[in-house]
């Protein structure tokens, strides 16, 4: 088993946590540190209610399906190598 998610890289994962493009795995370690790190929970409340305020601002464009596919398969491989 790998060790817990850190400060520091809970706050590099955040992005791609709040747009829901981690593997499961990594999602339920991100949650699990949010939910126990102060810290990191405020900071993460600050970026999720920053995304709110540019979704309701620009609107939502998202990329297509079969590209974000695309992507999360690759992201699941890597994380099955590393």
């Amino acid at each position: 088993m790998s060790e817990p998610i850190d400060c520091r890289e809970a706050k590099a994962r955040l992005q791609d946590y709040l747009q829901q493009e981690l593997t499961p795995d990594l999602e339920k370690e991100m949650r699990a540190h949010i939910e126990r790190c102060r810290h990191c929970f405020q900071h993460y409340r600050f970026e999720e209610n920053f995304f709110l305020m540019l979704e309701r601002r620009v609107g939502k464009e998202t990329c297509p399906d079969k590209l974000r596919r695309r992507i999360v398969e690759l992201l699941r491989a890597e994380a099955q190598r590393g």
